[in-house]
């Protein structure tokens, strides 16, 4: 499932200064170098690793202008779903998505035009089909740090004369068909976002097929963002650069539960008040593993982010208390790792009606007269945590962020 979030747009501010200025909001220009490409801005940046519980700022790249000419900078998203959630030539991998190129004789490539081959997809498998005398390349950029594992053959006949199919990372071969083997196995090695894949393929007199099955691209990552940037200047000169940013999911050991509201642990809860999870705790990712350090507490929900998040409440009355044993459930949606705890609430005074929890921001006023309105609850230090991160989502709809552009000493 792919989804565009809207274009942003941001205009430019030319100023002078020694160095590029780096932070929140800031975009660079730096004057043009040797070797000026005409007609075309030079655009440079790095690749992204986000938490997808957390709000990363966008990190721009840098744009070398001739005579401070930048007018504007966008970039516009596209997500596509990595790991366990896809295999094969399918999202990111798509068949139509890996770039084609000629290889000419003396090796070199010719991206002016589309080769005499095509990159078919069938039931988790692609092929290369080359016509007689061709020869072509494949390329897709890595989205993310893992590794790729698929299976590749031979179809057709059994002259394979001046027939050639092979694999490639960052422009070195590192799979061949080797003579007299017609089908292989290829595992690659640690593979890090931006790295370069390749497939090639060259014919002889007669049409060749090389057919790829069981693709995997093996990662911590659920999804990349794939951030197409563009730049123009005045003078009609346009940059463009493609920013991958890895989503990864936390680390399944991380996951804390809420604390007991049980008058030991925290305090009881008060009757008619809300038991929702919003007001007695959600599980929680906590970095460092200290509950006494908010700032790096991000709270579960079964939003499809990493992991699967289900609770059932089994309520009892005993001597003038209602008890809530909450049954907590975390499980990973990319394996078989499950967690569960069972969180204790107390309740003063009866059980919510029918034995089911009270609405949302339901409550009495107490015999003091001042009710326990949800804009001053009693909070437990995780839950204050919990409250001050449900509005985090994956990245920022919006950013009006003026653009600054700057532009060094020669």
């Amino acid at each position: 499932m792919r989804a565009f979030t809207p274009v942003r747009f941001f205009l430019i501010a030319v100023l002078a200064a020694a160095y590029p200025v780096w932070g929140t909001g800031q975009y660079a220009a730096v004057d043009a170098a040797s070797g000026w490409e005409d007609g075309k801005l030079r655009i440079e940046g790095t690749h992204q690793v986000t938490n997808c519980l957390k709000q990363e700022d966008v990190v721009p790249p840098v744009v070398y202008a001739p005579d401070n000419a930048i007018t504007y900078l966008t970039y516009q998203d596209q997500y596509y779903k990595l790991g366990c959630a896809v295999s094969g030539f399918t999202e990111y991998f798509a068949p139509s998505r890996w770039a084609a190129i000629k290889i000419n004789g003396d090796g070199g490539v010719d991206v002016t035009g589309a080769p005499n081959s095509i990159l078919v997809e069938g039931a988790n498998r692609a092929s290369v089909i080359a016509t007689p005398g061709s020869a072509a390349s494949y390329r897709i950029a890595i989205p993310a740090e893992g590794y790729v594992s698929f299976d590749w053959g031979y179809i057709g006949g059994s002259n394979l004369l001046n027939q050639q199919f092979w694999i490639e990372v960052n422009g070195e071969r590192v799979e061949s068909m080797a003579e007299g083997h017609t089908a292989g196995s290829f595992f690659s090695n640690q593979l890090f976002s931006g790295d370069e894949l390749s497939f090639n393929i060259v014919s002889g007199d007669k049409g060749f097929e090389a057919q790829l099955s069981n693709f995997e691209f093996f990662s911590n990552a659920i999804g990349v963002i794939e951030r197409r940037w563009e730049a123009g200047s005045k003078n009609g000169q346009q940059g463009y650069f493609t920013q991958l940013v890895s989503i990864k999911k936390p680390d399944f050991t991380q996951v804390i539960f809420p604390g007991n509201c049980d008058g030991i642990s925290y305090p009881q809860i008060e009757s008619g008040a809300s038991i929702e999870p919003e007001w007695t705790g959600y599980p929680l990712i906590d970095e460092d593993g200290s509950i006494a350090t908010t700032h790096d507490q991000y709270p579960l929900s079964d939003d499809g982010c990493a992991f699967s998040l289900k609770w059932e409440d089994e309520v009892l009355y005993d001597n003038g208390n209602c008890i809530i044993f909450r049954h907590w459930i975390v499980s990973d949606y990319c394996g078989d790792n499950v967690q569960d705890h069972t969180q204790v609430i107390k309740m003063r005074g009866g059980c919510p009606e029918g034995g089911s929890t009270l609405p949302y921001g339901q409550y009495d006023i107490p015999e003091n007269g001042k009710q326990n309105a949800p804009d001053n609850p009693q909070y437990s230090v995780s839950n204050e945590a919990l409250q001050a991160g449900l509005n985090i989502g994956l990245l920022p709809v919006e950013n009006s962020t003026e653009a600054q552009l700057v532009s060094p000493a020669d």
